[in-house]
């Protein structure tokens, strides 16, 4: 909800001020990918190790992402298209709808360093960038089977320098590692060993340091020191610490949280939320809002910014049930028909 609010800011009056003040908690989407790091290592770090496993986490993680990615890529095409013949206006149809870059979105190249620019459903960076960290998934699990918590960490290390020397000597996108999104799949990955080494972490700590009014500390700590300016390493290390102190109280017999599972019927809708808000933004900002009332610099914009908001719930809750579930079984099957026989696969 905070990057689509983010977004949504561009349209606002005085933008300006709401734009800088989101930008300012900008490392909690690198949060997510830390989580998103945790997790995949902690359930598949021995289940990639074979050419089949690999092949079928690598299949499940697609039929995942792909079809939606597929779908909202589909419609900036068709916004693109219709652009480039002058049936709509659209800006940045050099940039933006660059059909020059479709094929580096199709393959989920776009946040690997090819380009400088986002281009169609600008948000699919991140798919990209997190589709490059499971392709290397091994790479982890073979360092952290191997050689345990130092391979992990020695692996950041390098990550971390190479980002570096790259923010500052290697690329022309005048952009730090961690703010990167067009050069982003570099900064996931390190996002995603992080979340490796937190597993590690907690793996080793009893679980009664476990605490989950402690890591709402942590967590809160780390937004202050986001606005007050200490920079991303200070922030994640601050979330780092929660997601430890968390994941502890989760290794418990009774750690289920009332308030997690009360609201699990929305948070299950967030890769929709996330990958439908663009679209959103384009038919109720850039058409709606622009088009028909003339996009007036009044305080009435974000009682209309209400619609847009609900539309992208609306529609993510009928994007899961009737096509991304559908679509990922569909995938998934398809790939069960083609696995040699007698190959098992643990789901």
């Amino acid at each position: 909800m905070l990057v689509m609010g983010y977004h949504f800011s561009f349209s606002a009056p005085h933008d300006d001020i709401l734009v800088a003040w989101f930008e300012h908690m900008n490392p909690l989407l690198d949060m997510f990918f830390v989580l998103s790091g945790f997790l995949i290592y902690e359930r598949y770090r021995d289940r990639v190790l074979t050419r089949g496993a690999y092949g079928h986490f690598v299949l499940r993680r697609l039929s995942r992402l792909y079809p939606l990615h597929l779908a909202t890529l589909g419609f900036f095409v068709a916004v693109g298209m219709a652009a480039h013949v002058g049936l709509i206006e659209a800006g940045g149809i050099g940039s933006r709808y660059d059909m020059g870059q479709l094929w580096t979105n199709l393959f989920l190249l776009q946040a690997w360093g090819v380009h400088d620019t986002l281009t169609f459903n600008y948000v699919s960076w991140s798919l990209s960038g997190e589709w490059f960290a499971y392709l290397l998934l091994p790479v982890l699990a073979l360092a952290g089977l191997r050689m345990g918590l130092a391979g992990l960490v020695a692996v950041l290390a390098l990550t971390l320098a190479g980002l570096e020397w790259a923010s500052r000597d290697a690329v022309d996108y005048s952009q730090t590692w961690y703010d990167a999104k067009s050069w982003g799949a570099g900064r996931i990955f390190a996002d995603f060993t992080f979340g490796a080494i937190l597993f590690c972490i907690v793996e080793r700590l009893p679980a009664r340091f476990g605490s989950r009014p402690v890591g709402w500390m942590f967590l809160g700590l780390s937004i202050v020191t986001m606005f007050a300016g200490m920079g991303t390493y200070v922030a994640l290390a601050l979330i780092g610490c929660a997601i430890v102190c968390v994941a502890l109280v989760e290794r418990r017999p009774d750690s289920a949280s009332p308030l997690l599972t009360m609201v699990a019927p929305v948070t299950i809708l967030s890769y929709g939320i996330y990958m439908w808000h663009p679209v959103m933004e384009t038919v109720f900002f850039s058409g709606v809002w622009k088009l028909v009332f003339g996009a007036p610099e009044t305080s009435l914009f974000y009682l209309f910014a209400a619609l847009p908001f609900v539309a992208t719930f609306v529609v993510a809750a009928l994007s899961l049930r009737y096509f991304e579930t559908p679509a990922a079984r569909a995938i998934m099957a398809l790939g069960a028909r083609r696995r040699p026989e007698g190959h098992v696969a643990r789901a």
